[in-house]
This record gives structure tokens, sequence and C-alpha cells, in this order.
């Protein structure tokens, strides 16, 4: 026993230092491959926030200006911001209202008129020229770039993609759509109709002289969100540009006056090397968690425990959590009661908020069991600093608009709501659930978020308004579940109870919703 003690302890040690060597290293070359960057605030009528990548030393390839999607930010759109940086380009990253550092409300139409208004702004004060600068984005910045290139004389227009925003009247300059394999049926139809609209897929050296060349492409393996972390989709989207560009005036100028190449001869290799880096950072934060969370343990004084109340049978689970979530949707859609229990202004997230607070209710209704409800204080206190303490840990690596939760009253108090509105669901779960053992818990747990997103499916499908965004962001909202699984596991070996370990899970998900989601 003395023995297996000590190689537990060498485990946590080798552990502990793995993960500071990789979070170490993560940053130092994430630091380096970083363009030259500043922030600005466009003051247009919706006061545009935008992060300007400067190009590399001695190239001058033009100007971009980039539209990220939904639920996304300025912040997620880097990677191939850097790539065009890289290959000589000034890059204006925008967040679109209600994203990011902006403070206005969200709604597609006020996208558009914001980006608009945006780039109206900087080709009046000479930051972008007229004809000569490229107009990206991704899904709904795809559409937003595609439907602005009608009124602004593009060098290019390049949708990663698009979303269904209505189609322009005519087609976009030196049009690029590219699409994932794995992307929605809808996008991919959308994508066809642009190529359409534009006449058919055509990119001769007269075509871009024209400003009428046009190509779709789709990219092997790539699903809908994964396409802007792909260097492929950086290299297509560079060189189409670098091809626009080269067929405009202002080129041959350039070409006249700066004899040097107007490229860099890999332009993707800074951004892959800081994707790497951030991803190296990540695993390094994930043999991390265990340690914080062993320390805070110490310092609130919790104990290991011994035994936990065991949870249901699965079929029964299952069968509460379906009456139960279904019931929320139905009822919740039936009265709109969203319309006017609104807790807090996101797209999707009061409609969120409000389906685990019904959910939950019903669950601890008809479970009819106590443990729900008993906490000691210092468990609380446990719970609470681990969940801050791991929001702000990844908010590093996954999305640095999390860290600025402080720096924005408008998602600030939007979380402190989210946190009471949503731990009556995660106390069912965690009393559900029972003791963190077995991989047929496991099972069980992604069953029941099955049952809920299915739910959410219901919802969207039968009163459309509302939860649409759960429905799209899928894949995120499966890894978020089993990394928020895997933690609070940790937790609750390590002393936290059913009402404590609920709150951690809580301050997770309010952390994520107050972030990710767009303020309405």
């Amino acid at each position: 026993m003395r023995g297996l003690g000590a190689l537990n302890r060498r485990a946590r040690l080798l552990r502990l230092a793995l993960g500071m060597t990789l979070a170490v290293a993560g940053v130092i070359v994430a630091w380096r491959s970083k363009p030259s960057e500043r922030r600005i605030l466009i003051p247009d009528a919706c006061r545009t926030p935008a992060r300007v990548l400067q190009p590399a030393p001695g190239a001058a390839a033009g100007a971009v200006v980039v539209f990220h999607g939904l639920s996304a930010s300025a912040a997620v759109m880097e990677p191939i911001g850097q790539s065009f940086a890289a290959a000589g380009w000034r890059v204006y990253l925008l967040d679109l209202p209600g994203h990011g550092r902006s403070s206005e409300r969200f709604s597609y139409a006020g996208a558009e008129s914001c980006a608009a208004a945006a780039v109206d702004w900087l080709a009046r004060t000479g930051a972008i020229e007229r004809g000569e600068t490229v107009l990206l984005g991704h899904s709904l910045g795809g559409a937003v770039a595609v439907r602005l290139a009608e009124r602004f004389p593009a060098a290019a227009t390049i949708a990663i993609s698009p979303a269904l925003l209505a189609l322009p009247r005519r087609a976009p300059p030196n049009l690029l759509v590219l699409t994932a394999q794995f992307d929605f049926t809808p996008v991919k139809r959308r994508a066809a109709e642009l190529v359409a609209l534009a006449g058919g897929a055509r990119q001769s050296a007269d075509d871009f002289l024209d400003r009428r060349a046009v190509e779709l492409r789709r990219v092997s393996g790539a699903t809908h969100g994964g396409m802007i972390l792909d260097p492929r989709v950086w290299k297509l989207a560079v060189d189409w540009s670098g091809r626009a560009r080269a067929a405009t005036p202002g080129a041959a100028a350039a070409r006249l006056s700066q004899p040097a190449p107007l490229a860099a001869k890999n332009p993707i290799a800074a951004p892959a090397a800081a994707l790497l880096a951030t991803l190296a950072f990540l695993a390094g934060l994930v043999l991390l968690v265990a340690p914080v969370e062993t320390l805070l343990a110490r310092i609130c004084g919790m104990k290991p425990v011994i035994t936990q109340p065991a949870g249901i049978a699965w079929k029964t689970a299952v069968g509460y959590w379906t009456l139960g979530s279904f019931l929320a949707v139905s009822s919740l859609g039936l009265t709109r009661a969203a319309q006017w229990l609104r807790p807090v202004w996101l797209d999707g997230g009061d409609w969120a908020a409000l389906v685990a607070l019904v959910t939950g209710v019903v669950l601890l209704a008809l479970s009819r069991r106590r443990e729900a409800f008993r906490a000691q204080p210092w468990e609380l206190l446990f719970a609470a600093l681990a969940g801050i303490a791991i929001l702000v840990i990844f908010a590093v690596a996954l999305n640095p608009e999390l860290v600025e939760l402080a720096d924005s009253p408008a998602r600030l108090w939007r979380f402190f709501v989210l946190v009471p509105f949503t731990w009556p669901y995660f106390a069912a779960e965690e009393m559900i659930l029972g003791a963190p053992r077995g991989w047929k818990r496991l099972v069980l747990f992604l069953a029941l978020r099955a049952v809920v997103w299915l739910a959410q499916a219901f919802a969207v499908l039968v009163f459309w308004r509302w939860g649409l965004l759960m429905i799209l962001l899928v894949l995120e909202f499966l890894i978020v579940s089993v990394g928020q699984r895997l933690a609070a596991d940790a937790l609750r070996r390590r002393g936290a109870d059913v009402p404590a370990a609920a709150l951690f899970d809580a301050i997770l998900a309010a952390g994520m919703l107050a972030s990710v989601l767009p303020l309405t």
C-alpha cells in the first residue's frame, strides 16, 4: 500500500510537471507567432470594436475585413486573420453586434447594417481602399460579406460556409465560396445558389481583371465550425485574394514602387504554429485541473468521500428526463412564457435558462430525494471557487471573451442570473447519476444530455423561434458536456456533495452561455 501511494504521488507530480510544461510552452510559441495587433473602436453608429493585425514588415498586399459567425467573435477569427497578415495584408477583425466586445443588441438586420457602417467608416478615413479590399466572412459573417459586396466595390469576396440571409441582387466581385464536407445541407444549397447567381465557376486572369471570377470549393473532412481553424481554408482564401489583388490597379502601382514580393512564402506557418501552441496550452490546462481542485479542496478543508448516494436505474432516469425535458419545452412553447419570463437577453440563453429551470424542478419533484438540498457551507465555497477557477483557466485557451466578462457589465450580470436558473437541472442530474464511478454512468449521462438536446430540437421544429443556436452548436454542446462531467466527477471525489457539484456545474454552464451567446 505504501508503494502504491508513492507511485500515485509520482504520477500526480509527473502530471503537474507535464501540464505546466505544455501550458508555458504553448504561451511562449503562441506569443511569438502572433502578428502586431491593436484594438480600435470604430466611431460609427454601432461603435463597432475591431482588432487590427498589421502586415509582415516590408509587405503590402492591401486590406481584408473579416466578419465572424453567430456566437463567435473577432478573437475566433484571429487564425485566418494571422494568415493574411503573414501574407502582407492589413486585417480588420470586427465584432458584430451582440458578440465579443460589442455592447449593441444583436439582430440579423443589425449585423448587416453595422458591418456596412464600419466598412464605410474605414473607407472614408482611408484605412481601406475601395476596389482594393477583400471582404471575408464565416457563416453569418459569410452572408454579411456577400451582401456588403453589393454596395462596396471589393477586390474579392470570400464566403466560408455562408448562412441563409437573403441573396444579393447581383453577384459579388471575384467570389470564392467554401463549404465543408459535413456542412449543413441548407448551407451547401445556399453556396450553390450563390455560384449560380454569379453565372457559374470561372477563374481566368481576365475574369479576375473584370471582377467576375467565381469558384465553389468543398473542403473534405471539414465541419461547419471547424472551417475557420482549417489551414487548407486559410491557404485557399489567401491565394484567391492574392490573385484578385494582382488584377487591381493598386497592385500594379505597388509593383512599380516596391519590387519586393507581396506575400510570404508560407503565410499559414505562423497561424498554424499559434493554433498548435493553443492546443498544447489547452492540453496542459486539462492536466492542471486536478491539482487545482486538490489545492482548493485542502484550502476549504474538504475530505475525500468514501461512499456517496447511489443513483437510480437507467430506464427510470431516461423516463424522468424524457418527461421533464419535453414537458418543459412544450409548456414554455405553448404558453409563450419565454416572451415574458426573460431572465437574460441572450439569443437562446433565456430559452435555455427557462428550460433548465422547469426541467430541473420537474425532475427534483419526480425523484423526491432530499440529498439535492443538503450541503455544508464549505462545500458550496469549494464548488464556487473551483468553478470560477476552472472557468477562467479554460477561458484563456478556448475563448478569451470569457476572461473579459469582468470588463463587460452587459454579460457579467447575465452570468449571475443564469447560475440560479440552471442550478435545479444540474442538482437533479448529479443526484440521479449518483456516485462518480464506472463507464456505464458516463453512458447514462450522455444519454440524458441527448434527451435534452432532442427536446430542444423538438422545440425548434414545432415553435421554431427558440433554441436554434443550441441545435447548431451540437458538437460544442457534446464537448463541453463531457468536459463538465469529468471535472464535476473529480470535484465529487474530493468531497463535494450533490448541491455543491450542481453549483459547480451551473457556474461553468452560465459562464459559457453568457460569453458565447449574442446579446439581444
